[in-house]
């Protein structure tokens, strides 16, 4: 449930800056980080918890180092 909630988070952050504020760090794939969101909100039965466990194992410390870097350069 954690990654729905910053999956949801991001997507309101790129609706609200029309898509401004995540085209500045090119090196996510915001697409994928987005659309992640609906695969495991709706995806029930058919999530695959490998795959959610290597998202979590791989890709979300790279998330956590730009979300800081975003934080930073806003401040």
């Amino acid at each position: 449930m954690s990654l729905v909630t910053v999956d949801e988070a991001f997507r309101q952050i790129d609706e609200k800056t029309e898509g401004r504020l995540l085209a500045r760090y090119p090196e996510v794939e915001w697409h994928d980080v987005i659309e992640a969101r609906n695969v495991i909100a709706h995806g029930y039965f058919d999530i695959d918890v490998e795959q959610v466990f290597d998202i979590c194992q791989k890709d979300i410390p790279s998330l956590i180092e730009t979300q800081r870097k975003m934080i930073k350069e806003l401040r």
